[in-house]
């Protein structure tokens, strides 16, 4: 009886992540929605962009958290970090920041 009902509880949860519509209309450029920034608006379109190209070429969050750190290291310099995730709860107090929201995925890149 527990296995069958921790059978039901796995294929829910299973559920619960998949997408909704094919990853390739869920994971559009257009459909990037900002929640909250204090960066310049070139920065801001910059990271758009970025995100867009992190989207096309990584399949996994932790690889397009790995993509968005390098290139905002890279063309910005200081140490950037970048959480990306679809269930997941932060506290900071950071000097720049940007959270973004496609889909499911929520995205917090900050310094």
């Amino acid at each position: 009886m527990l296995a069958m009902a921790r059978k039901k509880l796995s294929l829910r949860r299973k559920e619960s992540r998949k997408w909704r519509e094919p990853p390739e209309k869920a994971l559009r450029f257009e459909n990037v929605i900002i929640q909250d920034t204090n960066l310049p608006f070139e920065q801001v379109e910059e990271s758009k962009k970025m995100l867009g190209d992190a989207l096309q070429l990584c399949g996994i969050e932790n690889e397009i958290a790995s993509f968005m750190k390098r290139k905002f290291d890279a063309k910005y310099g200081g140490h950037w970090q970048c959480v990306v995730g679809r269930n997941f709860g932060s506290h900071l107090d950071p000097i720049q920041f940007i959270h973004f929201t496609v889909s499911k995925i929520s995205v917090i890149l900050f310094r």
